[in-house]
């Protein structure tokens, strides 16, 4: 940047005692920022308090952002000293880092991580997590069929215990470890020259490996002519229940270079869970694709199956995809539990405004299209079927097209694409108005013809739902022009459409109050009133949300209910600006990012959270109205 890093050796300001001064070096080093903007981010720290990193000002002063802030501490994790990159992190106050700093010196031998976790300030999986973003190493969670027996047996039991290290794969040249210490070289080294290999180390949490070796020991103790169970069969199964005791919605099988990264998407967010040796990964691939219906042969294609299986008595269908890479197949398996349920329409956390005017004005409507929208798994089939729920009643013939049927409904007609068997979504579009319903629901519009039929259905006096995959609801009837659907079609027969995203909650665990990031904060529509006089609140990372801060999701919402105004807009071509500003004025319309920042009033979720996924939406409405429309007052 400046060239005024030139004079860095020699600062102007004394920085030994600045709280934080570790990541202004790095920045200063890499020349991210320059001599006067440290000298400047100081002395608005020593306005506001010594309590107060340097970072955060940084970010305050919009010198970098927060996504900056975490690619640098990733990068430079190993130039922080544990303590530093404890705060960095917010695991740990300034005053907390003091007290464990003054705690040390009395607790000879000690190391700062066990000194903070002694003091309770911080867990062992946090603990863990803070090692692995200082040592750039994967946090791994291991089960006990994911270790390789026979490599196992040729160490000293008592040896790997008392360092708390597991060897649990290996290839030609790497041997893979999960250790609590990655720092024990001297143990580590022992092992790599036994086996005369390197070592790929991760990081286990403490506890869970003294009780995998608890596990290990009594397996030892069984009888040689027991069978073991198959050992890629077991890796597999562990896989899929860590997966469904974390509620991740997608697995993620990832070919690297020299490894195969395993990531669970929980709460709409990827976090990394293990690395597995590339042979291994290959079998359990394999596994998958034959559970799968694929063709196990084929690895220069890419291909989609689905396969159901029961772990640990809980039933999940499994939607299956590979994707060929540079590096091998990326496989990602989408996980629909079948012990969730159908939710009731008071359950989908519609704010309570929204829900009476999505209940009466839109769903209690004899006829008519109702769309919902939003991105792939923005919860839309969730909704879908809680608008089923509400309208299934003994008077009332409900037949759904669907691809595949993911929930089972008591008393409505059911039908599940199957091409093999000759039922295609086309074909199955024709007969389904032959059936005499009152209700039809498509899982999905998918093309013209598919939107021709749900319109000409709404025309012969059916009510039809469906889903549809656009950014807003403006954005529904926008693409259902551009499907070459008359606008007087749209117009006569849409009632409404619904569009939502998920956001992630704040973690209950962790949860203190902070001051949001002031640009951020008035994006998404929050004044220097409310800022001044409301308290925000934001998770800090604990092991219940996997150091993330964030716990669950909930729903924002963007409910269009088309009106004479709206109508006649449609009928005129407008633009999408000019319907939505004629449904602002006409129909309380309330944007996504208006129910966002509804939410964070509430205490639901971050002021960061809603910019990072609500869509963009100018808005000239003031907290207290978005508040008034939502159906309460803040």
């Amino acid at each position: 940047m400046s060239n005024e890093t030139s004079n860095k050796s020699q600062p102007s300001v004394s920085l030994e005692q600045v709280p934080g001064i570790q990541f202004a070096k790095i920045l200063l080093d890499n020349n991210i920022v320059s001599q006067s903007q440290i000298e400047k981010a100081i002395r608005v720290q020593k306005r506001l308090g010594s309590n107060r990193l340097i970072s955060a000002i940084f970010i305050e002063l919009g010198i970098i952002s927060q996504d900056e802030h975490r690619r640098i501490i990733r990068k430079h994790g190993r130039e922080f000293r544990l303590g530093e990159l404890a705060v960095e992190l917010d695991y740990v106050s300034l005053e907390q880092l003091e007290e464990a700093l003054k705690a040390m010196k009395t607790m000879r031998g000690k190391r700062m991580g066990e000194i903070m976790q002694k003091l309770e300030f911080i867990n062992e999986r946090q603990l863990a997590q803070i090692l692995s973003e200082q040592l750039n190493l994967p946090l791994q969670h291991l089960e006990l069929g994911m270790i390789d027996k026979e490599l196992f047996d040729r160490f000293s039991l008592r040896f790997l215990k008392n360092n708390l290290i597991i060897p649990y794969d290996q290839s030609e040249a790497k041997i893979s470890l999960i250790c609590a210490d990655p720092l024990n070289d001297a143990a580590i080294r022992d092992i790599e020259q036994q086996q005369d290999k390197a070592a790929v180390v991760t990081i286990g949490v403490r506890s869970l490996l003294e009780s995998l070796f608890s596990k290990l020991e009594t397996r030892s103790k069984q009888p040689n002519s027991e069978e073991r169970k198959d050992h890629i069969v077991e890796i597999l199964d562990s896989i899929l229940l860590s997966a469904i005791r974390d509620y991740a919605s997608d697995i993620h099988i990832e070919p690297l270079e020299t490894s195969v990264r395993i990531r669970f998407r929980m709460d709409g967010v990827l976090l990394h869970k293990m690395d597995l040796p590339a042979e291994t990964a290959h079998k359990v691939v394999a596994r998958i694709k034959v559970l799968s219906e694929m063709d196990i042969a084929d690895s220069r294609r890419h291909q989609d199956g689905r396969m159901a299986q029961i772990v640990h008595g809980i039933g999940v269908d499994f939607r299956v995809s590979t994707y060929v890479t540079t590096f091998g197949e990326n496989l990602v398996m989408r996980l629909l539990r079948r012990d969730g349920g159908i939710k009731s329409i008071d359950q989908i956390n519609m704010n309570p405004g929204l829900l009476q005017r999505f209940k009466h004005e839109v769903l209690d409507v004899p006829t008519g299209v109702v769309l919902i929208t939003g991105p792939t798994g923005s919860g839309k089939t969730t909704t879908l079927y809680s608008a089923i729920d509400y309208l299934n009643r003994s008077s009332t013939k409900i037949i759904t097209l669907e691809d595949p049927v993911e929930y089972v409904v008591n008393g409505i007609m059911q039908c599940s694409v199957d091409i093999k068997a000759g039922r295609n979504f086309e074909d199955s579009l024709k007969a389904i108005v032959r059936q005499d319903p009152d209700i039809i629901v498509l899982g999905e519009i998918r093309d013209q013809m598919s939107a021709e039929v749900a319109v000409q259905a709404a025309l012969t006096g059916h009510k039809v739902l469906t889903t549809f995959h656009t950014e807003d609801s403006i954005g529904g009837l926008l693409r259902l022009m551009n499907m070459g659907i008359e606008s007087f079609l749209i117009s006569s027969t849409v009632v409404s459409i619904l569009a939502q995203r998920l956001i992630r909650t704040i973690c209950p665990d962790c949860r203190q109050a902070y001051m949001p990031n002031k640009r951020i904060a008035k994006l998404i529509g929050l004044d220097d009133e409310t800022l001044k006089n409301h308290t925000f609140y934001r998770g800090t990372g604990c092991g219940t949300c996997y150091g993330t801060g964030y716990h669950g999701r909930t729903t924002l919402h963007e409910l269009l209910i088309l009106n004479e105004e709206v109508r006649e807009a449609i009928l005129e071509e407008k633009t999408s600006h000019e319907i939505r500003q004629i449904s602002c004025e006409s129909t309380n319309l309330l944007s996504l990012m208006e129910d966002g920042l509804y939410k964070v009033i509430h205490d639901m979720t971050t002021a960061e959270e809603v910019y990072r996924i609500a869509p963009r939406s100018l808005s000239h409405r003031t907290v207290s109205e978005v508040c008034r429309l939502m159906g309460d007052e803040i």
